[in-house]
C-alpha cells in the first residue's frame, strides 16, 4: 500500500512544490506505510532507453522520523561568492520535500484553510 501511495503522491508532487501532509483515518497507522511512501518517492525509475534515473531531483524526507526531520531542517549549506564583490553568502542548494502526517485532523485543516481564504 505504501509503495502504491508513494507512486501516487510522487505524481501529484511533480505538479506542485510543497510539503506533503497526509490526513484521514490512515494516519493512525502511519508508522507502517509512511516509510514505504518516502522510500518509493526516493526510488529510481527506468527510462524508455532502459537507464535508471532518480524519480525526483529533490530528496524526500519523512518528517515524522527524528533523524529525517533533522536532515531536512539542516539542509545542505554551501558558501558561495557573490559575483562582482568580495562577499560570500551561505546558500542551501538542496531541493527537498517533506512528508508528514496531519496533527489536527483533515476536517479541521480543510475548514481552517477555507475560513482564511478571501
Amino acid at each position: 500500500m505504501g509503495e502504491a501511495a508513494g507512486d501516487a503522491v510522487s505524481n501529484a508532487v511533480a505538479l506542485v512544490d510543497g510539503i506533503v501532509v497526509i490526513g484521514g483515518w490512515l494516519t493512525g497507522a502511519s508508522e507502517f506505510f509512511l516509510p514505504a511512501i518516502v522510500r518509493e518517492m526516493n526510488s529510481n525509475s527506468i527510462g524508455s532507453d532502459g537507464k535508471s534515473f532518480r524519480r525526483f531531483v529533490k530528496n524526500v524526507y519523512n518528517l515524522e522520523d527524528k533523524n529525517d526531520l533533522q536532515r531536512f531542517l539542516k539542509g545542505s549549506l554551501r558558501e558561495i561568492s557573490v559575483y562582482g564583490t568580495n562577499k560570500k553568502i551561505k546558500y542551501d542548494h538542496e531541493a527537498r520535500i517533506g512528508v508528514c502526517i496531519s496533527k489536527i485532523g483533515t476536517s479541521k485543516a480543510i475548514a481552517s484553510v477555507r475560513m482564511r481564504s478571501p
